[in-house]
């Protein structure tokens, strides 16, 4: 999976002119043509073709955009269907899937409104049936994923009761059931084979690793894999997944090595960043004197001060986000809440921290007010962490301290759980001195 087949084209603009004929390669090829908007031509960038399946194809390599230049096309061949990642290098989505086949000819339109999203299905496209129905089958599955991240964080609620939790316990159940039913439903009835066999790699792994976790029983497994040889018999990938020489076993040894591949290779050698980080030996300061907006932590000294480090792609860090609301609510008049927000793109970072309720709230809107302060860890320009933030070497998130009055780290990577009721502690503590 290490080889990377690029073709160049010699005659063929960024405004989408034909190309020449490529020796070689057979005419069963796809062409994708790219507009882009306003917004994301500010700055000259290359868009890029990359596929799981690179050995077996033949792709166009980039294009380049920038603001006299908003449309291109890239070709490539593919031998089956199958999916092409679309790679932006600075503004837009920095990831665009699409599936693709020979004799598709796409048009994409990447509009300003999906600028600063890492990875957007975009359902704006013209002359691939199968990259629609991908998009129709993700939108439907996220929004499934959505009401189960957001049931799961009511689960995490801080003080809920034994009724409560059951209560949310059963949601929680049902959304995870109606997500395994679409996926077995769409796996039996879908008709693009790329999308087909994702669905059913998750009936199939869910079912064969989280029996006792699933719905699923063993004669819908069976006859949904039987659907999947008579749909599908030509279809390469099926054939890796479907071993149907051995009943009950369909994981053949080719399956396994190209999912192997597709879970270890996200991203194409020619995206990757050699460039090491220097990170020196931390001390309490680099902590403490962390921008602010123009301030840093030793200015809430008197109070308790949490500082979170948190990211919108972080399911974690999304699930602690009420409790940490209730901490900013509960201790308004000891507590200073700040929030890092590691999203690379501004826009994506402050649509969380509206949609998670995480801006200052006063009587006027809440019963219950509270302050957070919340700081975005990217420049914008150079889209890398501002030097005070790089040289902390996070590398997992969520990641975060607890501060006392004095100054004093008295909690690291704390769960906000306990971090509540270590405050609580300390504050009573307090109360009867």
């Amino acid at each position: 999976m290490k080889q990377i087949v690029l073709v160049t084209l010699m005659a063929l603009s960024v405004s989408g002119a034909s190309a020449q004929k490529w020796v070689g390669v057979p005419e069963n090829r796809f062409a994708v043509t790219v507009k882009i908007d306003s917004a994301i031509a500010s700055e000259p960038q290359k868009m890029y073709m990359y596929s799981m399946i690179e050995r077996e194809m033949q792709l166009h390599d980039s294009i380049s955009f920038d603001s006299l230049h908003r449309e291109g096309t890239m070709h490539g061949y593919v031998p089956y269907e199958y999916n092409v990642n679309l790679m932006l290098q600075r503004r837009g989505p920095q990831c665009v899937p699409i599936v693709v086949k020979g004799g598709d000819s796409l048009s994409i339109r990447i509009g300003d409104e999906d600028d600063g999203f890492r990875l957007r299905y975009i359902d704006q496209v013209q002359g691939s049936p199968s990259t629609l129905e991908m998009v129709r089958f993700e939108q439907k599955l996220d929004s499934i994923r959505t009401e189960f991240a957001y049931q799961r964080g009511m689960l995490q609620l801080y003080n809920l009761s034994d009724a409560q939790r059951d209560s949310i316990k059963d949601i929680v159940n049902a959304v995870d059931n109606q997500s395994q039913r679409f996926k077995l439903e769409y796996a039996c009835t879908g008709k693009s084979p790329y999308t087909v066999i994702d669905a059913a790699y998750d009936v199939f792994y869910t079912f064969r690793h989280e029996p006792t976790l699933c719905s699923y029983t063993e004669k819908e497994v069976d006859d949904m894999m039987n659907s999947l040889l008579k749909r599908f018999p030509d279809y390469p990938p099926m054939k890796a997944l479907v071993n149907d020489s051995t009943i009950g076993d369909y994981m053949s040894a080719r399956s396994f090595e190209a999912w192997e591949a597709l879970m270890l290779r996200s991203y194409s050698e020619r995206f990757q960043n050699d460039e090491e980080i220097k990170v020196k030996p931390l001390k309490v300061g680099d902590y403490m004197n962390l921008d602010l907006h123009g301030g840093n932590v030793n200015d809430f000294r008197g109070k308790y001060v949490l500082v979170d480090f948190w990211a919108s792609w972080c399911q974690p860090c999304m699930l602690q986000m009420p409790n940490i609301r209730y901490m900013a609510q509960e201790f308004r008049d000891d507590l200073a809440v700040c929030l890092i927000g590691l999203d690379k793109t501004r826009k994506q970072w402050w649509s969380t921290v509206k949609e998670q309720d995480l801006r200052n709230k006063d009587l006027t809107q809440t019963d219950r007010p509270y302050k957070i302060h919340n700081v975005h860890a990217y420049n914008n320009k150079t889209n890398e962490l501002w030097p005070n933030y790089q040289q902390l070497g996070i590398e997992t998130i969520p990641h975060n301290y607890l501060v006392d009055r004095s100054g004093r780290i008295i909690a690291k990577n704390i769960s906000i759980t306990l971090a509540i009721d270590k405050l609580k502690t300390l504050l009573e503590k307090e109360k009867q001195q």
